[in-house]
C-alpha cells in the first residue's frame, strides 16, 4: 500500500480519469480534488559529498553541518568513544536500507519507505550498521527526501548525499459544495456531476470546479449518495440515504426524476449493470447488497453480514463481481461474486484506513481507495486478494487447476508447454512479485502449506554495483516464526522472483494446499493467497520380460533359435506409475538404427499399461539373412514437473537385445 495523499476533509466518491491519469474525488467538507497518477517526479533541492562531524547536525536540505540546538534533520551523536549514533532530530525519520545500490533509489522508493524515530546504530565496533556503502534515507522535517550513503566511516562520517522535493501530485480543483458525496465524470473528462448531502445534484465544468460556476440539475432530494451515469441517454442514477429511501433516475437535460424503486433502507452505494437491466444497491438497514430488476421490481438481497457497506464498483468488464467498501469497524474492501446469492463475499484488501468509501481500479491490479483522511494506492488482482504470488516456475497461478494439476496448454501461444495436467514434484520455485509488494508497503511473507509455515533457505546471487558483476551471494531465510523480506527493490537479485524453494519431497504424495500469506512492517497481515498443489514424487517402473521364440525363452545370451519363419517372437512389456502420472514408448531396432516398431501412449488414469507383442520371425526378419540382432526398449517419462521442467529423475527405462538365428 501506497499512500497517495494525507490530512483530507472526507473523501468519499471518486472516479479514474484516464486520459489524464488522475484520480478526482469529492471531500465532505466541500472540495473537488486531484491526484496525478504519474510516476512522481521531483526537483533535486541539494546533493553532493561531505562529512557529517561528529557531535554536529546535519541539515538535508542545505547538505551543510549545524551546531547544536539549530534546527536539522539528524545528528551524528558521539555518546562515547565507542557508542555512536545517527538520530533524526524533530519530526524528521529515518530508515537504514544496509548497502544496496544507492543510485536505483528513485524519489518514488524513497516514499515506499517505512521511516521511524529509531536511531541507526554507528558504533565504532562490531554492530555498526553505517559501514562503507551503508545507505540511509531520511523523511525530513519538511517533507522532502534525502539518501545518503556513507563512503568512509569514522568520528567524521564521509557521506555522498541527494535530497529531493517531490512535485505536488495532490490539489484542490473546487471549492464551495455542501458536504458533497460523489463525483462522476463524462468520458471527455472536462464535464462531472455531484451529489451534495444537502439535497443538490451539480452539474461542474472541470476546467472551472468550484460550486459558485456550478448549475444545479435537480433539487430537493433526501441526502443523495452514490452517482451513475448512463451518457448514452443523458440520464443519471442515484439513492437516497433514508428509510424509505427511493431509487431515482435523473433526466440531465431536464433535472426530470423518475423513482424507480422505494422503500430501500438506506441505501449508500449504487451501481448498474451495462445493459441498465439491473441496479445493485447497498442498503446499510439490512448490512448488505441487493440486486433490483428495474423491469419488475423485484428487489433480491444478493450479499449479507456486511459493516455499513457503502459505495460500489466493478471489478472488471465481465460485471461479475462487485467491489465495496465496507466501513468501521472492519476497514476494508470485499470482492462480491453476484452470479450467487450465497457464499460470494471474499476479502479484497484488508486493515484500510479509517473509513474507507470508494474504490476505483485505476490500472490492471492497481486500485485508489478513498478513506477518510487519506488515499491509498494498493497493487492487486482482482477476485484474488493479491497480485504478489505469481506461481510456481513457469506456471502463473492461474493456470493451475483447482486439483492442483498444471494446464498451460489453456494458453497455446505461452512459450513454456508442459504436459497437459501435470503435477508437482521435486523442489517448487514459489514466485513472488517483490517489487509491487514492497511498492505497496509489504514487507513480509510466509509460504505455508496445509497451514504450516515453511522454513526452506537458499542462496542467491545479487548485483555487485561496483563491478556491474552478481557476484553477491546472500542468503535467504525466513525468520524462526517463517517470515521471509520482501525484497528491497534498491537491490538487484538475479532471480528476482524467487520467493521460496519449496522442497517438496518433503510431504506426502497427494493434493495439498499452498498458502502465500503478506503482512505489513508490522507484521500484520494484509492478504493471501491459496493454490491446491497435487504433489507426486512416485517413480515410474519400466518391464520387459525375456523374448519368447514360440513358449521357449531366450538363453543367457539372448539367442532365440527358430526352425520356421512361421515361428512366433513374444516381447512382453509394461510400463507403470503408481497414479498413472507417465507417458511410455516402446521400440524395436533391427541391426544398426533398422527400426522395427515403435509404438507410445500416455498412462493416465491407467496406472499400468502392458502388452504382449507377437511377431512372426519373417516379420522381423524382413528380407534380412537369416541371422539378425535386435534390441527392444522401453521408455517410461514421468509428467511431474516442478514449474520449470519435467523431472525425469523419476523416468524409467529398460532395454533387451537378442538375436535369431536358424
Amino acid at each position: 500500500m501506497k499512500m497517495l495523499a494525507a490530512n483530507l476533509a472526507g473523501a468519499i466518491g471518486s472516479r479514474y480519469l484516464k486520459n489524464k491519469n488522475q484520480l478526482i474525488f469529492v471531500e465532505y467538507d466541500g472540495f473537488i480534488s486531484t491526484i496525478d497518477l504519474a510516476p512522481v517526479s521531483a526537483v533535486v533541492i541539494s546533493q553532493g559529498t561531505t562529512d557529517i562531524k561528529g557531535t554536529w547536525l546535519f541539515d538535508c536540505e542545505t547538505g551543510t553541518n549545524v551546531s547544536a540546538g539549530a534546527t536539522a534533520d539528524i545528528w551524528w551523536e558521539q555518546i562515547d568513544t565507542v557508542k555512536r549514533q545517527m538520530v533524526p532530530q524533530g519530526n524528521a525519520q529515518i530508515v537504514n536500507l544496509g548497502i544496496v545500490d544507492f543510485n536505483q533509489i528513485t524519489p518514488a522508493v524513497l516514499q515506499s519507505y517505512n521511516y521511524s524515530n529509531t536511531p541507526i546504530i554507528g558504533n565504532n565496533d562490531a554492530s555498526n550498521k553505517l559501514v562503507n556503502g551503508d545507505v540511509f534515507c531520511v523523511h525530513t522535517r519538511e517533507g522532502n527526501y534525502c539518501k545518503l550513503m556513507v563512503v568512509a566511516y569514522g568520528y567524521n562520517l564521509k557521506v555522498q548525499w541527494v535530497t529531493y522535493k517531490l512535485n505536488p501530485t495532490y490539489k484542490r480543483i473546487g471549492s464551495g459544495y455542501t458536504n458533497p458525496e460523489d463525483i462522476a465524470v463524462m468520458a471527455n473528462e472536462q464535464t462531472a456531476f455531484v451529489s451534495e448531502r444537502s439535497g443538490d445534484i451539480m452539474k461542474v465544468n472541470l476546467a472551472s470546479a468550484n460550486r459558485a460556476a456550478a448549475t444545479v440539475v435537480c433539487s430537493g432530494l433526501t441526502a443523495p449518495q452514490q452517482l451513475w451515469l448512463d451518457e448514452a441517454h443523458m440520464t443519471a442514477y442515484v439513492v437516497e440515504y433514508a428509510n424509505p429511501g427511493n431509487l431515482f433516475r435523473i433526466d440531465l437535460t431536464t433535472g426530470t426524476k423518475t423513482v424507480l424503486y422505494s422503500g430501500l433502507n438506506f441505501p449508500v452505494g449504487l451501481t448498474l449493470s451495462s445493459d441498465l437491466s439491473f441496479a445493485y444497491v447497498t442498503e446499510q438497514g439490512l448490512s448488505g447488497i441487493s440486486r433490483i430488476e428495474l423491469s419488475t421490481g423485484i428487489k433480491i438481497l444478493i450479499a449479507g453480514g456486511l459493516t455499513a457497506p457503502f459505495f460500489l464498483t466493478w471489478t472488471d468488464s465481465t460485471e461479475s463481481r462487485l467491489l465495496v467498501a465496507e466501513r468501521d469497524p472492519a476497514n476494508r474492501i470485499s470482492s462480491v461474486d453476484v452470479t450467487k446469492t450465497t457464499n460470494n463475499v471474499n476479502l479484497f484488501i484488508s486493515n484500510t484506513a479509517s473509513r474507507p468509501s470508494s474504490i476505483v481500479a485505476t490500472q490492471p491490479g492497481s486500485y485508489c481507495v478513498c478513506c477518510n483522511s487519506e488515499v491509498d494506492q494498493y497493487a492487486l488482482m482482482a477476485g484474488t486478494g493479491t497480485g504478489w504470488y505469481k506461481g510456481i516456475g513457469f506456471v502463473p497461478w492461474n493456470l493451475i487447476t483447482a486439483v492442483g494439476k498444471a494446464d498451460t496448454t489453456t494458453q497455446p501461444a505461452y512459450p513454456f508447454q508442459f504436459p497437459k495436467d501435470s503435477p508437482f514434484g521435486g523442489t517448487l520455485p514459489v514466485n513472488i512479485d517483490h517489487y509491487n509488494a514492497w511498492s505497496s508497503g509489504i514487507k513480509y511473507y510466509k509460504v505455508l502449506i496445509d497451514g504450516s509455515p515453511r522454513f526452506e533457505s537458499w542462496n542467491d546471487l545479487r548485483l555487485n554495483t561496483t563491478n556491474g558483476y552478481y557476484d553477491i551471494i546472500e542468503l535467504q531465510k525466513p525468520d524462526v516464526s517463517g517470515f521471509y523480506n520482501i525484497h528491497n527493490p534498491a537491490a538487484m537479485y538475479y532471480n528476482t522472483d524467487l520467493g521460496c524453494l519449496l522442497e517438496s519431497t518433503t510431504v506426502s504424495n497427494g493434493q495439498h494446499t499452498l498458502i502465500v500469506e503478506f503482512y505489513d512492517a508490522a507484521h500484520v497481515q494484509v492478504s493471501s493467497m491459496t493454490n491446491k498443489l497435487l504433489i507426486n514424487n512416485e517413480k515410474c517402473v519400466a518391464s520387459l520380460d525375456v523374448p519368447l521364440l514360440n513358449t521357449h525363452p531366450a538363453n543367457g545370451c539372448g539367442y532365440l533359435k527358430y526352425m520356421n519363419a512361421t515361428d512366433q517372437v513374444t516381447l512382453r512389456w509394461s510400463a507403470a506409475h503408481p497414479q498413472g502420472f507417465a507417458t511410455w514408448s516402446f521400440n524395436i531396432i533391427k541391426g544398426l538404427n533398422g527400426g522395427v516398431y515403435a509404438d507410445s501412449g500416455a498412462l493416465f488414469p491407467a496406472p499400468v499399461h502392458g502388452q504382449d507383442l507377437i511377431k512372426n520371425v519373417s516379420d522381423l526378419l524382413n528380407n534380412c539373412p537369416g541371422v539378425a540382432a535386435f534390441a527392444e526398449s522401453l521408455y517410461v517419462a514421468s509428467t511431474v514437473i516442478n514449474g520449470h521442467s519435467r523431472q525425469s529423475q523419476l523416468d524409467a527405462e529398460s532395454s533387451i537385445a537378442f538375436c535369431l538365428a536358424p
